[in-house]
């Protein structure tokens, strides 16, 4: 595939260049010619090179990339995406209330086939908003996988394990089962430990997992200080905060993806970032319920690596990570009351930083050998216009009818505009048939109890 005279907008330094060709072979970016480049700002002269492509006798499909701009696929760090069919079902509530009343009641009902389509439905929105890579933690992921697959997106799938329960055997049993199945089955996508979280697993539990990530090397994707009664607790039970009490058995390390870390201290910001993990944001989520913290101004300045998450559908509505980094960009001003936090030259990087975090540093940027998941982004809409500060509009005022392609692993799989391998229109139908089952309330007692 060869992307012609397009421009490309780098991420990770906010540089702009225009009048590139790309030349894709297999899921890699070949070559890049970079006609003309200017700087962040747009000073400094504008520096020619002759391109050196040569297209006669290839026959790979070319791109007229004239009208737009190219960046690399986003990544979605943290998600329960076949939630997405209860999206609405617990609005206006608290946590407690959403958990107790609501999520974990309506789960009960959920069965393996539901994954599926939920999966399908929220790849297709995922995909359509410029997301190539996901990181899914939630049940049945053999059906997520096969979801994926069809859908043509990269994933890291976690089966969503609690370690007690009636049934949190078989519950274990069928996700080691689906770990030894399906690891290294897909190229694009990625098996992980998913242990719910440290107020919900025993201790035993816990240390029980993480023998199995250290024998296999499988990384581990687990939820931790989403809310500031998990510290207290925590701090009350164990002396500790949850940070300090997972890295202290083990399953804080390199390339660990912990969900939110919303309450983290300063020290446990310190032992993130020196055991080489990773912390999923999902800024939206935590506005929902009313949670004001100053998370990503001390996050960003302590080092750590970060990525965006749009978390599941019912606390968040969307699975855009567009509007994810809107929102981190917004949570981070209004935390301090600082106008100059959360500055664009520190958000869009969290937009595409996911692959740095599960220790794939070919993804997330343009560059020659880097994985090819690239959006292509209309460069004449009205809402990305004027062209003052591009980085400003895709970051403020981008809208996902500005997304024009997407390619995941050097293949097409959203052409003007339009999922090419999904029958959106048949998901939508069978999402919305098993909703009606989901929202059954068969009695009041949730799978779990958060909070207590």
């Amino acid at each position: 595939m060869i992307i012609k005279n397009v421009t490309v907008l780098n991420f990770s330094d906010l540089s702009i260049h225009k009048n590139v060709d790309l030349l894709i072979e297999g899921d890699r970016i070949k070559k890049i010619i970079k006609k003309k480049s200017i700087e962040p700002d747009g000073s400094g002269e504008e520096r020619q090179k002759d391109s050196n492509l040569k297209y006669e006798g290839r026959d790979d499909e070319v791109i007229e990339g004239a009208d737009f701009y190219v960046i690399p696929g986003l990544t979605n760090c943290h998600s329960h995406t076949g939630m997405i069919l209860l999206r609405g079902c617990a609005e206006d509530v608290n946590s407690l209330n959403w958990f107790n009343k609501y999520i974990w009641v309506y789960e009960k009902n959920l069965l393996p086939e539901d994954v599926y389509i939920g999966t399908l439905l929220g790849a297709a929105e995922m995909l359509l908003s410029g997301v190539t890579l996901v990181c899914d933690h939630y049940f049945y992921m053999d059906k997520a996988f096969k979801a994926y697959q069809e859908a043509g997106m990269k994933a890291d799938l976690a089966w969503a394990v609690f370690g007690r329960g009636d049934d949190q055997e078989e519950n274990f049993k069928e996700a080691m089962n689906f770990t030894e199945k399906f690891s290294g089955v897909d190229k694009r996508i990625s098996i992980s430990l998913g242990p719910h979280s440290p107020y919900i697993c025993p201790e035993n539990f816990l240390k029980k997992v993480g023998d199995i990530s250290h024998k296999t090397g499988l990384k581990i994707h687990i939820h931790v200080s989403e809310e500031k009664w998990q510290v207290d607790k925590s701090l009350k039970e164990k002396g500790k905060t949850p940070v300090q009490y997972l890295a202290g058995i083990g399953l804080i390390k390199e390339n660990s993806i912990l969900a939110h870390a919303y309450w983290a201290t300063d020290r446990d910001l310190e032992i993130i970032k020196n055991a080489g993990a990773g912390v999923a944001h999902a800024p939206k989520t935590y506005m929902r319920f009313g949670f004001l913290k100053d998370f990503l101004p001390r996050a960003l300045k302590s080092g750590i690596k970060i990525a965006l998450a749009s978390d599941g559908v019912v606390s968040n509505s969307s699975m855009s990570i567009f509007e994810a980094a809107r929102d981190a960009a917004l949570l981070a001003k209004l935390s301090v009351g600082d106008a100059e936090k959360g500055r664009i030259e520190e958000i869009i990087p969290l937009l595409s930083s996911g692959g740095k975090i599960m220790g794939n540093e070919k993804i997330g940027e343009i560059k020659e050998g880097y994985i090819a998941d690239l959006v292509l982004i209309k460069k004449d809409s009205p809402n990305m216009n004027p062209a003052i500060n591009i980085f400003a509009n895709i970051l403020y005022s981008l809208s996902q009818s500005d997304i024009d392609t997407v390619i995941v692993d050097g293949k097409v799989v959203v052409r003007e505009g339009k999922l090419l391998t999904i029958d959106v229109k048949e998901v939508v139908k069978e999402a919305n048939r098993i909703k009606e089952r989901l929202l059954q309330r068969t009695d009041e007692k949730p799978m779990q109890e958060f909070g207590r």
